[in-house]
């Protein structure tokens, strides 16, 4: 584990800043309800977590979790997948832990084919934002506006029928 701390700090030392480091690829036997975990270190400088696995056999399913070990609190939560990926920021220098679960299957073992590394200095741009202020108000008083016209048309076309057929069996 202080190996995995050591790589990130000589590999964000001796190149500057690194586009992307590789800190764990290999294939992970896990267990049944057991988990594995594997610790490291961000000390200079904000960067990009990225997960990605897949299991082996199809029947199974894992749960991948990146946790902030000074606020004790997860960062990243997968569920039960077979497979998938994940982005974490990593925004303040801390003790991270990723773990990889296994704890629904109830014999044997999980074969997970396990991808980590790190993205340093890449700054993705805001896609959106989503609407303003105005257009969110001018969209809601139109849904209004439409839902009035048509419950006025059904009371029109509807409301002597119904008013009719009520009044004709009381009668």
């Amino acid at each position: 584990m202080r190996l995995l701390a050591l790589a990130v700090l000589v590999a964000a030392v001796s190149a500057g800043e690194p586009g992307r480091v590789v800190l764990l690829e290999e294939l992970v036997r896990i267990e049944a309800m057991r988990s594995r975990s594997y610790d490291f270190s961000m000390h200079q400088q904000k960067a990009a977590l990225n997960l990605s696995w897949t299991l082996k056999d199809r029947g199974t399913s894992v749960r991948v979790l990146v946790i902030d070990r000074r606020l004790s609190s997860p960062a990243y939560d997968s569920g039960y997948q077979t497979g998938g990926s994940g982005r974490v920021k990593l925004d303040r220098a801390g003790e991270y832990q990723v773990t990889i679960e296994n704890r629904q299957q109830l014999l044997g073992s999980a074969l997970v084919d396990f991808r980590m590394d790190l993205v340093f200095g890449e700054e993705r741009p805001v896609v959106s934002e989503g609407p303003t202020p105005a257009r969110r108000f001018w969209t809601i008083v139109a849904s209004i506006a439409l839902f009035a016209m048509m419950v006025s048309y059904a009371g029109v076309r509807l409301g002597p029928a119904v008013l009719d057929r009520w009044f004709r069996r009381r009668v």
